[in-house]
Parts: structure tokens; sequence; C-alpha cells
């Protein structure tokens, strides 16, 4: 573990997959540390740099390499020994890198950052390899692989006449991040359509006092609970009513609900509503009431008690046939 936390970059690994790279970056490193001489055939290096080179080049090798060359103790002796054993990775690598180079395509990518790190890769082999690709070859790559729905963009992008390909794929990324913040803008809201009014906004033909009649106390029962809200015998009315039919209860409190609204209006004679919120022109109510101003004394009530006299339909009956005779 405590050897891990000194690699500086990946170890080269057993089957020598990572030689290129770990080539470049021990040359860089060494250069930078002032030792790329202990490497060089026929050198002058003191014996404490020598060493210096061999620990850094045991420190970045696999743990089955360093068995292998455990008693080396000359850096140009190990980094030849390397050299001969991994180097024919440069051989395999060639006709791999150039296939990847002939079958590379820019409509194969769905971004354009993922195309340039392919191209830059492909490009480092070949270049270690032997095989240099120039900037103009880059160029052509790309614009011979758009997808045949962009030919158009392709023609605009070689008339800019592009030296480098950076210059390149820096005018692509523009462009693929305006393209995607324009579907996105246009997948919030199609065309057509209206905006959705702000959650949080008042409507400023209303004052702020009518507000204040929603507050109140409880959950959910802003219409009709609270401090602050204006009393409506309507609203209170159906209120009730609507509570009645809902409730669970809704037979037991029905009954004195319906009772209610089975008495009649004295105003108008209707039924379900109080003569106080009677809404029924006054013309009719005055009709409705002279209508029924001489009914109101004809009442056909009689007490059961023991001085009451009981009459049956046979004496009404009697009564009518002596008349008539009589008048005979």
């Amino acid at each position: 573990m405590a050897n891990m936390e000194k690699i500086q970059f990946p170890a080269l690994d057993i089957t020598g997959t990572n030689y290129i790279s770990w080539v470049t970056n021990v040359e860089l490193h060494l250069e930078s540390l002032g030792l790329s001489e202990t490497i060089k055939e026929d050198n002058t290096s003191t014996p404490q740099d020598k060493a210096k080179s061999v620990i850094f080049l045991r420190r970045h090798l696999d743990e089955s390499i360093i068995y292998d060359y455990a008693n080396m103790r000359d850096p140009k002796e190990l980094w030849k020994s390397l050299k001969d054993r991994f180097d024919h990775q440069k051989d395999i690598t060639l006709p791999l890198a150039r296939d990847e180079w002939q079958s590379l395509r820019f409509q194969d990518f769905d971004k354009v950052m993922n195309y340039n790190s392919a191209v830059l890769g492909i490009v480092a082999k070949l270049r270690y390899c032997g095989d240099t690709i120039t900037e103009s070859q880059m160029l052509e790559k790309t614009y011979t692989t758009f997808h045949k729905s962009h030919i158009t963009l392709q023609q605009q992008y070689r008339l800019r006449g592009y030296t480098k390909f950076s210059d390149l794929i820096v005018a692509l990324l523009i462009a693929e991040k305006n393209n995607e913040l324009l579907i996105k803008n246009h997948m919030t809201r199609p065309t057509g359509s209206k905006a959705f009014p702000e959650a949080n906004a008042l409507d400023a033909k209303k004052p702020a006092k009518e507000n204040k009649a929603f507050r109140g106390r409880g959950r959910g029962r802003q219409n009709y609970r609270g401090r602050g809200r204006k009393y409506n015998p309507q609203d209170r009315k159906s209120f009730q009513w609507v509570r009645s039919e809902q409730s669970p209860k809704g037979k037991e409190q029905q009954g004195s609900t319906s009772q209610k609204r089975e008495d009649a209006c004295f105003r108008c004679g209707t039924k379900g509503h109080w003569s106080r919120i009677c809404r029924t022109p006054a013309h009719l109510c005055d009709l409705y009431k002279k209508s029924v101003k001489g009914k109101e004394k004809e009442v056909n009530f009689a007490e059961h008690s023991e001085g009451t006299t009981h009459l049956d339909a046979s004496d009404f009956v009697n009564d009518f046939e002596e008349t008539a005779i009589t008048d005979a």
C-alpha cells in the first residue's frame, strides 16, 4: 500500500499492453529529476544517481516483473532488458492503430468530446509506432465522416478554412452546446403553448385585504374556518348540505337537515331555503301571500278529549236527505 502511494503514473503491466505510454512517462519524469543520462549508453552518472534511477524504475513496475529483475542494479541494463522484452508492442500496436484509424467515423459518436479523445488516442499510437498523422489528415477525416443529413454543415465548416484540428473541435463543441440548449427550451414549452403562470403570483386587481378571508386555523378548512372570514348564510347552508352527504353517518345527520329543507319559506312558499335568504321577487311574494291569506283561518283540527263531539259521514247524509224532501 505504501508503494502504491508513491506511484506517479500507472506501473508497467506484466502483459506489456501499456508499455508505450509507460516509456513516455518514464522518460519525462527522469528528465525532470535530472536522471535521464542514467539510462543511456556510455553514461558517466554517479552511483547515487544510478541508485535513484533504479529505485524509480522498480517503483513503477508490476510486482511480478520486479522479481524477474531483482538482481539488476544498473538502470541502463534494466532499461535495455525491459525494452527487449516489451518493445515488440510497437509491431503489435501499429496494425491495430491503422485499422482503428481507417474505421474511425465522426458520425459514430454522440458527443464531440468523445470523438476528440478517440482521434488523439489513435494518433498518439500511430506516431509512437512511426506513422505520422498530419493536421490536414485529421481535418479531412472529420469532414468526410459527417452524417449524411449534415451535408450543409460539413460544407460550411470546410469553407471556414480551419488549419488546426483543435480549432475545428472547439467550433463543433460550441455548436453542440447551442443545439442542446435549443432543444431543451423547445421541449420545456413546445411551439404554440403558453407559459405556466407563477404559483405565488398575486392578482393585482384584488386588494390585499381579501386574502385575509382565507386565513384561519385548522387543516384544509380555509374556506369555512378561521378568523376574519366573512359570514354568508348561503355558504353555510351549502357547506352543511355537502357535509351531510359525504359523512359516513349521512343517514343520521341527513334527517335533521332534510327536515329543515322541507319547511316552506313564508315569503314565497318555496321549500329548500329560509326566508332570510329568499331571493324571490317582491311581486311574486305578494301574490303568494294573497293566495294563502284566507286559507290560514280554515283549521280542521280537533283535540281528542272527553267533551268533544264526534261527527260521522252519516250525520251529514241524513241532513242532506231531509232538506231535499222538504224542498220537494
